[in-house]
């Protein structure tokens, strides 16, 4: 199924509004939001003695790594002699740490699966710093197809500070003997302009993400993945196969493979203002048809604005679609 977009540049402004993404479009209901007024914890889980996959920080619950301030929920790595209390019961592979963080994940969303999720975010740079917005498929769920990851963002603190990583991995499924209908997709390609292009491994230029907070969104439907930034469409790709229930993580790590130098700076933070959760009301995102204009569509475009729309199979302009730029009114 092919999809159409039609972009409208107004004035050359750069803000971009995307005529199907909430709050705007009355096709999206919000089921969900956190302003982090406090840390609710039937709502979140805070990792505890956690160690992910030989990373070299350990994941804690202290107020020293997951507190609530000013409005944000904030995650702080600090450079630190930590030791874990009973490394068979708390999950840690090593009695000492040098580094501790935070992570902290959604407990009661078992029935996530498509929508659209947004958080406004700022974010520390710095040698070896792996702040990431992901998800991430359940536990103990028997019956999926895949284990999926989508990384809505995963910043390298020794890359450019212009530069996202979005990646999708899909072979995460654990099946003793292969005996559950995995689809072990691996290294599966989208369905890019560009063949070439993989599921993972993708990175996008964006806006210095370590001067101020960022919008970070992703439409997640049976048949796109689309990624935001600001409200600005940065990554449109084809669902590879990712259509099991997940759980939202946002954790603030240190890359395994290259560790912090004498420039890195200690403590610092991950800043996240807000998280919201949206699905659509008629189950889907994106229109077979849009119709511009007509008879009871009079469609007024505001000025020194760009505009999106998005359809599956066509958009039609018809009579009364107005341009408006300054006192000039241009009819379709």
């Amino acid at each position: 199924m092919r999809l159409l977009i039609l972009s409208l540049i107004l004035y050359g402004f750069t803000h971009l509004l995307s005529a199907q993404l909430p709050p705007e479009d009355t096709h999206w209901q919000l089921i969900f939001e956190d302003h982090f007024d406090s840390l609710d914890h039937q709502v979140w889980t805070v990792a505890n003695n956690f160690d992910h996959y030989g990373e070299p920080q350990v994941y804690t619950n202290r107020p020293e790594n997951v507190f609530v301030e000013d409005g944000e929920l904030i995650l702080q790595v600090r450079k630190e002699n930590y030791r874990c209390s009973d490394r068979r019961e708390a999950g840690c592979n090593k009695p000492w740490y040098e580094f501790t963080s935070g992570w902290i994940e959604t407990m009661l969303w078992s029935n996530i699966c498509y929508g659209y999720l947004e958080s406004r975010i700022k974010l520390p740079h710095g040698h070896a710093f792996w702040p990431a917005f992901w998800t991430f498929g359940l536990s103990g769920e028997e019956n999926r197809s895949n284990v999926a990851e989508i990384d809505i963002f995963e910043m390298l603190g020794s890359a450019p500070i212009t530069q996202m990583g979005t990646n999708m991995h899909l072979d995460y499924c654990k099946c003793p003997d292969n005996s559950c209908p995995c689809k072990f997709l691996g290294q599966a390609r989208c369905q890019h302009v560009n063949p070439e292009i993989l599921c993972n491994g993708l990175d996008l230029e964006i806006p210095d993400y370590s001067e101020d907070y960022l919008t970070y969104g992703l439409e997640w439907t049976p048949d796109k993945i689309i990624w935001y930034v600001n409200g600005k469409m940065v990554r449109n790709s084809s669902n590879p196969g990712i259509v099991d229930p997940v759980r939202v993580i946002f954790n603030l790590a240190i890359t395994p493979w290259d560790a912090p130098d004498t420039t890195t700076p200690f403590p610092s933070t991950m800043h996240i203002d807000y998280f919201k959760f949206y699905q659509s009301v008629d189950g889907t995102t994106i229109p077979d048809t849009l119709r511009l204009g007509g008879e009871g569509r009079d469609s007024i475009i505001p000025p020194f604005t760009s505009v999106t729309y998005r359809a599956k199979e066509e958009i039609i302009i018809e009579e009364r679609f107005i341009f408006r730029l300054g006192l000039l009114f241009i009819w379709m």
